[in-house]
């Protein structure tokens, strides 16, 4: 660690981060006063419109306090810009506690752990009776979810940062490198601008199915951004509609599918763009071999009709691989080996550059690949060239390594997490993985140990998971390598 300080100016480090935490926090400040305007539909929910305008406003100008002198910072290098985006999200979460402990009367942990599970679009939830909340504070959940599927940052630079390195280095901190123009500002507008034309998309289709048009519009943000905070205990098995779990099929498939993918086929007008796309193949092939599998179980050992087991099975999988965590049914009850086909989809995840978490369909082929490449590399002759090639992407050695070296961390974290829930709260391995699996990878289904009974340790491990699912790792080691440099220091002044 001594050896790092030499390296590092931690004082510039700090006026660095500062300003750009305060940029976005102005953008957390915006998200807080967009639902004040519910109660031009909900009157009688003015009176709590307080608890939003209030930290909204405080949030505005703590941010405009914070960077303003963010014109003087010249560059960002990259660590800077994960630390930032990393304490961004630690800190969004704390701010945007004040409606669930105002409204719900929930405790601060509670509240804690709801809004770190929505704005990472995970959707684990200490809330029940959801019916009963007013509908500002169900809106409230739904919006971070939104924005968090896109991520804070990302939102921060369509509207607030200005061009340049700052961007561009906030934009990779996020856990994201697809460039679908060659400036990052306009990237970012593009994809809040498809972003938004899907929702809308997703609101008419489930409104023209039945659904009230408050629900339509909180299903389709979490649905498209693969969050799975729902209006209702029963989340979507709560319409009991055939149609309707069509249409969510539909829109978390949208979510978790590359953002570049979506900007092709709105531009070529052509769905082979969508097909064409290695991930989205890799998507389906998971999903065609699971699928069967967890119908046999669910028919063998779940006591229910064929029909009605392929019908959960693949809305169960796409849910799990999408990273949503939308339910038709108990997922407690399931067999065992379900439990372990959902837990695979959810490790493994969506697409790169989408709303979804897990390791990532191209890690998983990446992953593959190597290790085809390892064996044709002891096959070949010696000084034979491979090409390192997945589909249309082309990686280099260290980006190789980069890969394995994530995925062994992400399982890394993921039994840490199944362990300690398993020693601490006595339940089966199974389900202790499963639980570490959809609140790393972001996704929020549930066996059912998440709930308000839990202790506030597991609690707090599994907002750590979230928060470090989120932000793929490196960025919140980063961060806390980073805050244990500066901490010696401020102590010896």
């Amino acid at each position: 660690m001594a050896k790092l300080r030499r390296f590092i100016n931690i004082s510039e480090d700090i006026f660095v981060i500062r300003n750009l935490i305060g940029a976005i926090l102005q953008g957390v400040g915006l998200a807080y006063l967009v639902p004040v305007l519910l109660v031009w539909f909900y009157p009688d929910e003015i009176k709590l419109s307080v608890y939003f305008a209030i930290p909204g406003v405080a949030c505005i100008l703590l941010g405009y306090y914070l960077s303003r002198h963010i014109e003087q910072v010249e560059d960002v290098n990259l660590r800077q810009a994960m630390m930032a985006s990393a304490f961004v999200w630690l800190f969004a979460s704390f701010v945007s506690v004040v409606p669930f402990m105002a409204i719900a009367k929930m405790s601060f942990i509670d509240s804690y752990f709801e809004t770190m599970s929505a704005w990472t679009g995970t959707g684990l939830t200490m809330m029940s009776h959801l019916e009963s909340y007013p509908k500002i504070l169900l809106f409230w959940r739904a919006w971070m979810q939104w924005l968090g599927g896109i991520g804070i940052v990302l939102v921060a630079l369509t509207v607030l940062i200005r061009p340049g390195v700052a961007a561009a280095r906030l934009y990779r901190a996020e856990a994201r490198s697809e460039r679908i123009l060659p400036n990052f500002v306009n990237t970012a507008k593009i994809i809040v601008q498809i972003y938004t034309l899907l929702t809308i998309l997703g609101v008419y289709l489930y409104y023209v199915n039945g659904m009230s048009l408050f629900d339509a519009v909180i299903h389709s943000m979490t649905g498209l951004g693969t969050g799975g905070m729902s209006s209702h205990d029963l989340s979507i098995g709560y319409f009991h509609s055939l149609a309707i779990e069509t249409i969510t099929v539909f829109l978390m498939i949208l979510g978790a599918t590359n953002f570049t993918v979506h900007y092709r086929v709105f531009v070529n007008r052509s769905l082979k763009e969508f097909f064409r796309d290695i991930q989205v193949k890799a998507m389906l092939i998971f999903l065609v071999l699971i699928i069967p599998l967890m119908a046999f179980s669910l028919v063998r050992f779940g006591h229910v009709g064929p029909i009605r087991a392929f019908r959960e099975s693949i809305f169960h999988a796409v849910s799990a691989i999408t990273c949503t965590g939308f339910g038709i049914s108990d997922l407690s009850k399931y067999p065992e080996a379900d439990k372990v086909l959902l837990s695979l989809l959810m490790v493994i995840g969506g697409s790169a550059g989408s709303t979804a978490g897990g390791i990532k369909l191209i890690r998983v082929a990446l992953t593959f690949e190597s290790l085809k490449w390892t064996i044709e590399q002891a096959i070949l002759p010696k000084g034979a060239v491979i090409r390192k090639k997945v589909a249309n992407y082309e990686f280099s050695e260290e980006e190789i390594q980069e890969v394995l070296g994530f995925t062994m961390t992400y399982f890394a974290f993921l039994l840490v997490g199944a362990m300690y829930m398993m020693l601490r709260l006595g339940v089966k391995f199974v389900d202790a993985l499963f639980e570490s699996a959809s609140a790393i990878g972001n996704v929020g289904l549930s066996v059912g140990i998440t709930s308000p009974m839990l202790p506030p340790d597991v609690k707090t491990v599994l907002i750590l998971l979230m928060w470090i699912g989120r932000l793929e790792i490196f960025p919140t080691l980063v961060f806390l390598v980073g805050v244990a440099m500066m901490l010696p220091r401020r102590a010896e002044k």
